[in-house]
């Protein structure tokens, strides 16, 4: 053998000897196992030898492992992940959570985010050499995704092998940051999108823009210098492009235990915690003396823009913690209760809960612990009565009983929460009983605006959301404009009717409807109701002379069933919106099945009823 065919030996130091782990024909392939035997902290030393083909050795690495003894770093367990098809969708912000979290000790160790692992190569050829926690990631996620999308496992793992190679390979080939980072650090986002846009093909400009950001991160290595980086291109007048790449960072930040832990400093206990990422959630905590701090810039950022990503992470650990049953203080069960309430206080918006149903749920659940006398936890009834009891007010507890009737304690306990949602609709028969007499015009304004938010796809069915939407927005003279989430006005009666559907022996039938159809007409007999088989129908409603779009329903969702229960005229117009396909039910069909409903379930039966007669009798303030 000569010179040029040298082959490397990796050893391990083992009882104070060296014993050859592994032969290579090249330096690059035992350098990898070298790395990877250290990061398992299994060793307390690891070697390479070049033994040349005259047999001399000459050792080229030899590194003492200071963590061994350590436990070796591991996956966390997680019970979704987002799907992967294409390495583009690793850049994605859902791709990157789920990263960080399979990964979360392991990121936390060397104190870097999903987004510098995912588009930096050293840090992506590090993890490879760590095959076991390389492979065990990989097959945790391909097992979910396989799961999520109903395929075959192996060909899942297949697949995101080949996508973290490509990675890999895009990482090592994407080009100088140099001149991009001084433009961030001197000029902020905006410029350093512009000049990446300038010149990129539109292809390579997300991908890039990621590795840039990810550089820019990765020049500190603390938590919180890592952070103030992000916050100071946040101080810099970003604009919406700048917000939405920003936002993604630092709810990544919001997402590690071990990096939310150095922002916000020592807390006294699990309360306090949970208050701060709530008040920092909507940028109103009181951060203190030292304006400068991280954790005072981060708020004052979510109180100047919409940052909705890092407000749904911190919302999202403020409901894994209210689910657990870990104390929320280090003293007793009455100062456990006393910090609970506060914490609901916390969460009370204009006409709701903060988190939506995840939080409804976290508390309800809670509850049954926190409130209970005596040993046995609260009935499911006295919980959901417990929680109102501390709502001020019934907009609050009707936003509540929303949210919780889409939550999966809703959905299990349904005829409670219906039951209990009638009688808060029940009480509301004016302006003075949705909010306390002494409100403002503008809190009366926000509360309705909170609560048609929280209406649409609700678990009671399509046409009473739009109902309780056209109460409230007939409760007040001057109602506010319906945000965004509403989307765009509803068609008008100009751009199309549907023909006559009338069929001689009333069996449900099919209807196939060209976008602009109109269904029905507000105000209208109902003699049909309707399932979506394919496409989407829009329900809109006229508010004060202006049509507003109420919900958009697609595949698998009934309407048009609330004038067949109560024999009224249509309550909201529907409008194809797509080109779609209808099972139309007959008036004889649906009372049959009503009647089937109240022979087999009558409390249920008289629910529904009485809900739809209390709704259709709420006055109209003018």
């Amino acid at each position: 053998m000569s010179d040029a065919e040298a082959t490397y030996e990796v050893l391990t130091s083992q009882d104070s000897r060296w014993v050859i782990e592994s032969i290579h024909p090249g330096q690059s392939a035992a350098m990898s196992r070298a790395q990877a035997l250290l990061a398992t902290n299994r060793h307390a030393a690891v070697r390479v030898n070049r033994v040349a083909g005259s047999g001399r050795e000459e050792i080229v690495f030899q590194q003492e492992n200071t963590g061994a003894g350590k436990a070796p770093v591991t996956i966390s367990s997680i019970d979704d992940a987002a799907v992967c098809d294409t390495v583009t969708d690793l850049s994605s912000v859902a791709a990157r959570k789920t990263v960080g979290r399979i990964l979360r000790r392991y990121l936390a160790e060397r104190h870097i985010l999903a987004l510098e692992l995912l588009h930096n190569y050293n840090h992506l050829r590090e993890l490879q050499r760590s095959d076991r926690i390389f492979d065990q990631a990989i097959h945790r996620v391909g097992s979910l995704q396989a799961r999520a999308m109903e395929e075959d496992a192996g060909a899942r793992v297949d697949l995101l092998y080949r996508l973290a190679m490509q990675r890999i390979d895009d990482a090592r080939d994407a080009g100088k940051t140099a001149s991009y980072l001084t433009m961030l650090n001197e000029e902020g986002l905006p410029a350093a999108l512009q000049a990446i846009e300038d010149a990129m093909i539109p292809e390579a400009r997300p991908y890039f823009t990621n590795v840039v950001l990810a550089d820019y991160v990765d020049q500190e290595g603390d938590w919180d210098r890592k952070l103030s980086l992000v916050l100071n291109l946040i101080d810099r007048n970003p604009d919406a492009a700048a917000i939405a790449h920003l936002d993604g960072i630092c709810a990544e930040f919001m997402e590690g235990p071990e990096s939310i832990k150095a922002i916000l400093g020592p807390q006294p206990d699990l309360a306090a915690a949970l208050r701060a990422m709530i008040r920092i959630s909507t940028g109103r905590h009181d951060t203190g003396r030292d304006d400068n701090a991280p954790m005072a810039r981060l708020n004052r950022a979510m109180a100047q823009y919409d940052m909705p990503l890092t407000q749904t992470t911190l919302m999202e650990r403020v409901e894994r913690a209210l689910a657990s049953t870990r104390p929320l203080t280090r003293e007793n069960d009455a100062a456990d209760r006393d910090a609970f309430i506060a914490l609901m206080g916390e969460l009370t918006t204009h006409g709701g809960l903060l988190g939506g149903p995840a939080i409804s749920d976290a508390l309800t659940r809670r509850t049954r612990i926190v409130l209970k006398n005596g040993e046995d936890d609260l009935s499911v009834d006295a919980a959901i009565d417990g929680m109102l009891e501390r709502l001020p007010s019934n907009a609050v507890r009707l936003g509540y009983l929303l949210d919780l009737s889409r939550s999966e304690f809703g959905e299990r306990h349904k005829p409670t929460v219906l039951t209990t949602l009638l009688r808060v609709v029940e009480s509301v028969s004016s302006v003075a009983n949705l909010l306390p007499a002494d409100s403002s015009r503008q809190a009366l304004a926000l509360a309705v605006d909170d609560l048609r938010r929280r209406i649409g796809d609700d678990a009671l069915g399509a046409e009473i959301g739009v109902l309780l939407a056209k109460t409230l927005g007939t409760i007040m003279d001057e109602v506010p404009t319906p945000s965004p989430a509403f989307g765009p006005a509803a068609p008008s009666a100009g751009k199309g009717t549907l023909p006559d559907i009338t069929v001689p022996h009333r069996k449900p039938s099919r209807r196939e409807l060209p976008t602009g159809n109109i269904i029905f007409r507000e105000g209208d007999p109902g003699d049909e109701a309707y399932m979506i088989l394919s496409g989407a129908i829009e329900i809109s409603t006229r508010i004060d002379d202006t049509d507003t779009v109420l919900a958009t329903l697609r595949r698998g969702e009934i309407f048009g069933e609330m004038a067949l229960i109560d024999s009224q005229p249509r309550m909201a117009t529907a409008t194809a919106i797509e080109d779609t396909v209808l099972s139309a039910v007959p008036q004889e069909t649906f009372k049959k099945r009503l009647q089937w409903l109240a022979e087999e379930d009558r409390m249920m039966s008289h629910v529904m009823e009485v809900f739809v007669a209390r709704l259709r009798q709420l006055p109209q303030i003018r």
